[in-house]
C-alpha cells in the first residue's frame, strides 16, 4: 500500500504536508486582499503610461495570485523539491 501511495507523486516532487499548504493558502488569500484594496485606490481612468502600466502589472499579479490559490485550494499539493 506504501509503495502504491509512493508511485503517484510525480516524479522530482513531494506531497506538501497539509499545515504548510493551508498557510501558503492563507498568505495567498492575504496577497489577494492587498492587491485588491491596491486596485480599488487607483484612480478609474489612468491618464499616464506610468499609472497604466502599474495597473498592468498589479492585474498581472492577481491573475497569479488567483491560480495559485485554486491550486493550493486542492485537498493534495504536489510541489518540487
Amino acid at each position: 500500500m506504501v509503495d502504491e501511495e509512493k508511485a503517484k507523486i510525480p516524479v522530482g516532487t513531494r506531497l506538501m504536508p497539509e499545515e504548510e499548504r493551508l498557510d501558503t493558502l492563507k498568505d495567498l488569500k492575504e496577497s489577494k486582499k492587498d492587491i485588491n484594496n491596491a486596485l480599488e485606490k487607483l484612480p478609474v481612468v489612468s491618464k499616464t503610461l506610468q499609472m497604466e502600466k502599474h495597473r498592468k502589472d498589479l492585474e498581472t499579479k492577481l491573475t497569479r495570485v488567483n491560480k495559485a490559490i485554486e491550486t493550493f485550494s486542492k485537498s493534495t499539493v504536489y510541489i518540487a523539491y
